[in-house]
């Protein structure tokens, strides 16, 4: 079997650079399929760019991750038959994805079956859930027609979930990757090379995709790509606990927990206290709100920095750091069930400070950006 230490920088370079090749090809190409592949829509609700970019970037990580893939499977037997199997599962999710960014014309139900669709025929293909950490839902688990529905929700669920925030550049990007990289440090810890060298691989893709994201968005990941490395990204989490009983189950959910937490806090929005459909969009995501009243503030003021797609961008790493704040410990304990509990809670509080402090205007000053920190400080 290879091990991870077999696997050279040459590898992981590889990877980005065909992902970025790709990013690149369709940038270059956008007069013969812009209209078709664009993000057009410039007045939608959750829409924060200034012009259109083509929507198909999730193929240049597929094509960067299937690129590396293809060439270590042979090394690594387990490898050869669990990185297909995946591929093969994502497909209806992704390609449900992909007919969105090009017809925009593929509702949000539909894709949440193609995700259910995809966990489904990765339930068949590798198994699924079979623990959570409480004994009696683990008894009513080993019965396959509740661990399929429990599989389906959970990994479909997390799927769709990473393209709720996929709203500003390098967003959803940078924590998919951070959260492969978690995956990939908890993996080798547990010595499971097959879930390090995929995990690594779709980093490694991301980050070739993300120079033509970050920040001035010339390529958007788009509903294809957030769906596919959406669903890489829960059975990879699922797998590493299912394969590894060391490692607690309560892992699978803090690396995922961002983008599930996002999309939990928006039913909540949209159901209880705005009374509209859950799956209606606005413009009252976390990082919509930071746009607004932490960035976009000060760019208004400072006409010297006033380029829209630095503005989209300077939103990101204020996502990053609130992702790092449950991603750290939970990569570092990842069999303490207390320590994981504890980042939930934490992640979960500092999001919803965050949220109801811009929400009413009351932004801590301390968060603005440095030009204009002194004019706000007391608004």
């Amino acid at each position: 079997m290879t091990s991870p230490q077999t696997w050279s920088s040459l590898s992981w370079l590889y990877i980005g650079v065909v992902a970025f090749l790709v990013g690149g090809l369709i940038v270059v190409s956008e007069r013969w399929h812009g209209r078709f592949t664009g993000d057009n829509d410039l007045h939608k609700p959750q829409a924060s760019h200034v012009r259109p970019a083509p929507r198909v970037g999730g193929l240049a990580v597929v094509a960067g991750s299937l690129a590396g893939l293809l060439v270590l499977g042979p090394r690594n037997m387990t490898l050869t038959w669990l990185w297909p199997v995946l591929f093969i599962a994502a497909m209806p999710v992704f390609v449900a994805g992909l007919l969105e960014d090009i017809t925009k014309d593929v509702g949000s139900g539909k894709r949440l079956l193609a995700a259910f669709a995809s966990a489904a025929i990765a339930w068949w293909l590798l198994g699924g859930v079979s623990r959570v950490g409480f004994p009696w839902i683990d008894w009513l688990l080993s019965f396959w027609p509740v661990s399929l529905i429990f599989t389906m929700v959970a990994v479909g669920g997390c799927t769709h979930a990473l393209n709720i925030i996929d709203g500003m550049n390098g967003l959803a990007g940078m924590i998919a990757t951070l959260m492969s990289l978690s995956l990939a440090l908890v993996a080798l810890q547990v010595q499971d090379v097959p879930i390090f060298l995929i995990a690594t691989a779709l980093a490694s893709a991301t980050l070739g995709f993300l120079v033509w994201n970050f920040p001035f968005g010339r390529v958007f990941l788009g509903d294809g790509g957030a769906y596919f490395v959406g669903f890489i990204l829960a059975e990879l989490a699922v797998q590493l606990v299912v394969r590894n009983p060391s490692v607690s189950p309560f892992y699978a959910l803090a690396v995922l927990f961002y983008p599930v937490f996002e999309t939990l806090f928006s039913i909540w929005r949209r159901r209880f206290k705005r009374g509209v459909p859950v799956d209606q969009p606005d413009a009252l995501h976390l990082h919509q709100l930071v746009f607004r009243r932490l960035v976009r503030v000060t760019f208004s003021r400072d006409r010297r920095h006033a380029v829209p797609a630095l503005c989209n961008a300077m939103t990101s790493p204020y996502l990053w750091v609130l992702a790092l704040i449950g991603l750290v410990p939970a990569t570092i304990w990842w069999d303490n069930i207390w320590i994981l509990c504890a980042s939930l809670v934490l992640f979960s509080s500092v999001y919803i400070w965050l949220y109801f402090r811009l929400v009413t205007w009351r932004r801590p000053s301390w968060l603005l950006l440095p030009s204009l920190g002194r004019d706000n400080r007391h608004k």
